[in-house]
């Protein structure tokens, strides 16, 4: 019944976010177009007007992917809400399913498209980036000393490094620290859509019906600081760290080896805030559950 239930509702959120992706692929294209266009071949030099023309695209690239993040979200929302407790409320809670496997339902196929919106994001930053750095020439002239983008990347790098106290990390280890944190973004979008979904289910709940739009709004904010400072609890008591090398992801929870991976150009990365808000996630979940089948309020 789970995944009859996850077909029904990825195809009604995709009637809310097909606009949406409609529009993120007109202006995808053109914004790709600007970005390979070779324009030496018109004139330039790719010093001036090519260069920042491709900026701009990969920025306008980057901010519509961003946009469609809002605007996949509000359209689950908005989703959510009118199957939930509106128009198709008392259809809904009348099937014979469980409230947990409702949700459920609602919660894998909403954060599908969030996830998505969010990757699509996350090619179009990483990807412009890796392009511009490939495929540009000098762009900055100084004391008859040239420099591409590149060089400029890792020279800042280079820089933060020393300034932060550790040994500059290769561009191996850089990438697989953004994969970790792309990956950490997606999880905390996965539970940032429940906690949307609670707030709904609360603000629809006899004794909170009255706060309207404010009381959604108040009770999202509610969950993320209950969640948040549960995560940031454990944290200070235990920290699970990854080390990452060039080779290889090793577990730690030793500060000792983080501070040597890092002084040998190594990444590391704390999993411990990630997993606790995994499992708050949970705990959400299950209050969720419990209001829908005694507290909801359908309209």
């Amino acid at each position: 019944m789970l995944g009859k239930l996850t077909k029904n509702t990825f195809k009604a959120n995709m009637s809310s976010v097909s606009n949406v992706y409609l529009a993120m692929g007109i202006i995808g294209i053109i914004m790709l177009a600007l970005l390979v266009i070779d324009w030496t071949k018109w004139g330039d030099t790719g010093i001036g007007l090519g260069l920042v023309i491709k900026i701009i695209s990969s920025a306008a690239l980057c901010i519509t992917a961003g946009l469609g993040i809002i605007m996949t979200i509000a359209g689950i929302v908005s989703e959510y809400q009118r199957n939930m407790f509106g128009a198709e409320g008392h259809l809904t809670m009348s099937l014979p399913v469980r409230s947990s496997t409702l949700l459920l339902s609602k919660w894998i196929a909403g954060s599908f498209w969030v996830v998505l919106s969010y990757l699509v994001l996350c090619l179009c930053a990483f990807g412009s980036f890796i392009y511009i750095i490939r495929h540009s020439v000098n762009i900055v002239q100084g004391n008859d000393m040239y420099y591409s983008v590149y060089e400029l990347v890792i020279e800042m790098i280079e820089q933060l490094s020393y300034s932060a106290g550790i040994a500059t990390p290769s561009m191996a280890v850089l990438l697989s620290l953004a994969s970790i944190y792309a990956f950490d973004g997606a999880v905390r979008l996965i539970v940032f859509v429940l906690l949307i979904f609670f707030a709904i289910t609360l603000s629809n709940c006899r004794p909170f019906h009255k706060t309207g739009k404010f009381g959604k709004i108040l009770y999202f904010f509610l969950g993320f600081f209950a969640v948040s400072t549960f995560a940031g609890m454990i944290t200070k008591f235990i920290k699970i760290y990854i080390i990452i090398s060039e080779t290889a992801y090793t577990f730690t929870l030793s500060q000792a080896e983080v501070a040597a991976a890092w002084d040998l150009g190594f990444g590391a990365y704390s999993i411990t805030n990630l997993y606790c808000t995994a499992i708050a996630a949970v705990f959400v979940f299950l209050i969720t559950t419990v209001l829908i089948d005694r507290r909801v309020n359908v309209s």
